[in-house]
């Protein structure tokens, strides 16, 4: 039909490039989807000490020359992500999200003006305590101060406080800690568990002689901890008076072998969570963790280079990811208005029966833009002197020359092109899937650390551009089967690429993506429903719609099956469920997706654009333009892709915490293969070569 042993060929060579590419990546630190070294490398005793503002860009042999000859002597390392609930986080938050294993808040109204200030110790109680309790309600994530010194009591686990912030983090849910020391110098080393808080790296306030303060006292617990404690140095929060970036964090003793971090929570080689932390603590004393931590123990993850070369390519993921996060709003936003504007021209050129073959290869690019802005990770842009610059020409220049190629093909029939784009797309995104996602950590749709939401799978931005794909693929593909196999065989088809789709992206070591499992299972089963000529009735929306979220449960429990660290959030959600706390995740998703309406106008009009979709759904022959009419009379199928297109922009933007946001990226994702199959179709009445192969279709 269109070249389906070359299809396999491209997707194949590109799981040969994903397998093998970060091996020479360099900068780009290897993201293998599962972990490399399950081994643990915290025992007890651990000493953990905390730095405010502490990042791998404070780090070098004479501003900090013991945490360099740490790194130099074979401390493992990675990049933390510190943020919180509120931005800038500060000191304060970090210390008190170490006490609860959650993102907690601080109650500081003026964040910008006082963001050092630490609450008082007085006789072991935490002055202010229930104040920064009830702070806590303002943190969508559920916060229990306290839990990290409780569990520790309740095993009997001695710990020792160094400093307000350690106490902070060891405190009893009461606000009290049992073990006590303003000073360094007066701290016994005879617990299991010893926090010190080390100070604040202002970068405002003399930033060089508060790092050397720093730097001194990890000296002082390196020279005093017992020589076989493990000594975790982390920075707490991000820089003060400074942009976002990621902090450092270093793990030196008996374990430690000059090897690169990781985490169950991040699966991704180099860089870890604050809220690792406490897992890591809990783990080392030998207790079970709460079910209210959010983070996994601290793991090996490879061998990290020399010294040097360490700390720039940690330091590089926080300058990686802000070039990233610069480009992703425009890149979703500028894709949807393009679509919108390429969709005006074609219609004005078709009214006025002009040629439209430019706007044709304009929105032949735009198709193929998303599949480019994942494979871009492949020149690894941010190696460039202008690492900008190469990300949107590696983007651009890659979608035109996809564009090129598919030019190339036989447009017979009309939907060849989208077809093999698709197909691309989808097996590009699946090898990338099942090999840990190593081209997400390049890519303006992928993850970001800084941000902290998602670290591994699918993300919504993903989910889209993979389940619209998907659907246009299978769609495609069964039009051949049906013409050449039967509607059986074809709706068979369907279903298997259906249960595929599903099985990628809500698997729990590949997408790990739950909502998108919701939407998929609807999309394929009326894509389905127009393949074997059935009609979609209410009946028939609610079995699909039950079957999706069996679906979804089956494969949440099994994840809930596994260990408890080696969970997604799907399992964590199902233990979440069990103890009573499902709820709060619910409504917490739920405020995040009606927040979207305040993102502005432009998001309303999408809303208002998928109310008319829906509309369209329920009385077609009304309000559906003749245009429209006459494409799906060309190719019925196209009223499936329709069908599908829409229930995963409804039921993605009322499941997923990203909102409309889920529809407008719908939009840009899905409207140019769209609009570029309809005009193809069209072509019909005046290119009597492309009937063939419509017929074959049977749009009876």
């Amino acid at each position: 039909m269109i070249g389906l042993r070359g299809l396999a060929a491209v997707v194949a060579a590109a799981g040969f490039w994903l397998t093998g590419v970060e091996t020479a990546a360099g900068a780009g630190v290897a993201a293998p989807g599962l972990v490399a070294d399950p081994g643990a490398v915290v025992e007890a005793p651990v000493v953990v000490v905390g730095i405010g503002g502490l990042t791998w860009d404070n780090l070098s042999e004479s501003g900090s020359p013991t945490l360099w000859r740490m790194l130099d002597e074979g401390a493992d390392a990675a990049a933390m992500t510190v943020r919180t609930v509120h931005s800038p986080p500060c000191p304060l938050d970090g210390w008190l999200s170490l006490s609860a294993g959650r993102a907690a808040t601080d109650p500081q109204s003026d964040r910008r003006r006082d963001c050092t200030t630490m609450p008082r110790v007085t006789g072991g109680a935490i002055d202010g305590w229930a104040g920064l309790v009830k702070a806590q309600e303002a943190s969508v994530f559920d916060p229990d101060l306290g839990l990290l010194g409780q569990t520790l009591a309740a095993g009997n686990v001695c710990a020792t406080a160094v400093g307000p912030g350690a106490a902070l983090a060891l405190a009893d849910r009461s606000g009290r800690v049992t073990r006590y020391h303003a000073e360094l110098t007066s701290a016994p080393w005879d617990c299991p568990v010893t926090v010190v808080d080390a100070g604040v790296v202002d970068r405002r306030n003399d930033p060089g002689k508060a790092l050397r303060k720093a730097d001194d006292t990890v000296q002082q617990v390196l020279d005093r901890a017992p020589s076989n404690a493990t000594v975790i140095v982390l920075g707490i929060s991000q820089p003060l008076h400074s942009t976002v970036a990621m902090g450092a964090v270093l793990v030196s003793g008996p374990q430690a072998g000059g090897r690169y971090l990781t985490a169950q929570s991040t699966r991704w080689q180099g860089i870890v969570r604050l809220l690792d932390i406490p897992s890591t603590v809990v783990a080392a004393a030998g207790l079970a963790e709460p079910n209210h931590f959010t983070g996994a123990p601290l793991v090996a993850a490879g061998k990290r280079p020399a010294a040097q070369d360490t700390a720039e390519k940690l330091a590089g993921i926080t300058h990686r990811d802000r070039d990233l996060r610069r480009s992703s709003g425009l890149f979703i936003n500028g894709l949807a208005a393009a679509t919108v504007l390429a969709v005006g021209a074609l219609a004005l050129r078709r009214r006025a029966r002009r040629s439209t073959g430019g706007v044709e290869f304009g929105l032949l690019v735009l198709a193929a833009l998303p599949l480019c802005s994942y494979l871009v990770r492949l020149i690894q842009w941010w190696r460039w002197p202008v690492p900008l610059a190469a990300l949107w020409l590696g983007m651009l220049g890659g979608a035109v020359v996809v564009a090129l190629v598919l030019r190339r093909l036989p447009r017979v029939p009309a939907w060849a092109t989208v077809t093999a784009l698709s197909g691309v797309t989808f097996g590009v995104l699946a090898v990338d899937a099942v090999t840990g996602t190593i081209l997400h950590h390049g890519s303006p749709l992928g993850p970001s650390p800084l941000s902290g939401g998602r670290y591994y799978g699918f993300g919504n931005t993903t989910f889209v551009v993979f389940a619209v794909h998907a659907v246009l693929f299978a769609a495609g593909l069964a039009s051949w089967l049906r013409a050449h196999r039967g509607p059986i065989v074809a709706a068979g088809t369907v279903g298997v690429i259906g249960l595929v789709t599903v099985l990628i992206d809500a698997w729990p070591s590949w997408g790990a993506d739950v909502g998108g499992g919701l939407a998929i299972v609807p999309a394929f089963t009326l894509l389905g429903l127009v393949v074997l000529d059935r009609r979609v009735g209410a009946a028939r929306l609610l079995l699909t719609g039950a079957a999706a979220v069996v679906a979804v449960a089956a494969i949440s429990v099994l994840d809930w099956l596994r260990p408890a660290a080696s969970r997604s959030h799907a399992g964590r959600f199902v233990e979440d469920l069990l103890h009573g706390d499902g709820l709060a995740v619910v409504t917490r998703k739920a405020d995040y997706a009606i927040g979207s309406l305040s993102a502005g106008p432009h998001l309303w009009l999408v809303g208002a654009l998928l109310l008319y979709l829906i509309a369209v759904v329920l009385a077609r022959r009304q309000l559906a333009p003749a245009w429209f009419e006459a494409a799906v009379t060309r190719w019925p199928y196209l009223w499936g892709c329709y069908l599908a297109v829409v229930a995963i922009a409804a039921i993605g933007s009322t499941t997923n915490d990203y909102g409309l946001r889920v529809a407008l990226l719908t939009v840009g994702i899905a409207g140019p293969p769209l609009a570029l199959t309809v005009s193809q179709l069209q072509h019909v009445t005046s290119s009597p070569g492309l009937t063939v192969g419509l017929t074959d279709a049977r749009a009876d």
